[in-house]
């Protein structure tokens, strides 16, 4: 019997710390986890001014000692890849060679130098992260933090996965069931956060315990689908609910279970909102340390 094709992951690096730290968690987590194919992405954009004077192995010449780090770090794990340096603009570079590499996921760290310049609105992170067709994968470098923490080694995948019920939230629950053949020891805290109930004029009629159990009701629902299908892929989980700011609360919950990533839908019902400004999704990304695996 033929062996399933190779996971393939597209990894964008821009010579910056940040995207070292990028880096590090492919190595030392995700090609850990199933047999992969890693594309490493350096794009070097071409100022207009500069575009008919500019050699066209410009970003060749420049990508030898701007992703050196990078190279050493997967050199350093062991880690094949296939590198693609290219010049231009790098959100449309980005997106093509996840199409034409027919790649399953994208990595990219939330702040970098020029070309990945932070996960703020319109920058190329962001806009990645925005017109990915594919699920990506965010890693953030808290407090100028380079080294990545693996006080395990490395050797177990805690997942903290957001759930409610949406058609994106099924996505993402499929994306960990996936996980189940991983070479490492996969475990999930599943949770579904309810929005608290402010209004005093509900509280005026309606007992707390009412309001629990009302809140407690809708979690049950929401994690029905999630709970079975992890159930039947044999994947280790603990199903939670709770009450309060998604975003605060899902970053915060991960970072209480020491989770080494999250994982949740771009788009959801109430909770998990649309990835605009001001969304749970991307206020999520913006509060998280860890690695944020957005599936639409």
């Amino acid at each position: 019997m033929a062996e399933a094709r190779p996971y393939r992951i597209l990894l964008a690096i821009d010579g910056s710390s940040h995207a070292n730290r990028a880096t590090a968690y492919v190595a030392q987590r995700l090609a850990r986890l199933r047999n992969c194919e890693i594309h490493v992405a350096f794009v070097r954009a071409q100022r207009i001014l500069n575009l008919l004077t500019a050699p066209q192995n410009e970003a060749l010449l420049q990508a030898g000692t701007e992703t050196e780090a990078a190279r050493r770090i997967l050199d350093a794990a062991g880690i094949a890849y296939r590198f693609h340096s290219e010049l231009g603009d790098p959100v449309h570079a980005i997106l093509g060679l996840i199409r034409s590499q027919a790649c399953d996921e994208a990595v990219v760290g939330s702040r970098g130098m020029s070309a990945l310049d932070g996960l703020t609105l319109g920058s190329v992170a962001y806009k990645i992260v925005h017109e990915s067709t594919v699920p990506v994968t965010v890693v953030p470098n808290p407090h100028n933090e380079t080294e990545l923490d693996l006080e395990d080694g490395g050797q177990i995948h805690r997942i903290l996965l957001a759930a409610d019920g949406s058609k994106q939230s099924v996505k993402a629950v499929d994306y960990v069931c996936a996980l189940r053949d991983a070479r490492v020891p996969v475990q999930v805290r599943l949770l579904n956060v309810q929005l608290p109930i402010l209004s005093g004029n509900v509280r005026r009629f309606v007992s707390q315990d009412d309001i629990d159990n009302f809140c407690r009701q809708e979690s049950e629902t929401a994690l029905t689908d999630a709970k079975s299908a992890l159930h039947s892929s044999g994947i280790d989980f603990e199903s939670h609910m709770r009450v309060g700011h998604p975003a605060e609360t899902i970053a915060g919950e991960a970072q209480l279970w020491g989770c080494t990533r999250i994982v949740m839908g771009t788009r959801g019902l109430g909770a998990l909102a649309n990835l605009v400004v001001g969304s749970t999704a991307l206020q999520v990304l913006h509060r998280s340390e860890i690695p944020v695996t957005l599936v639409k």
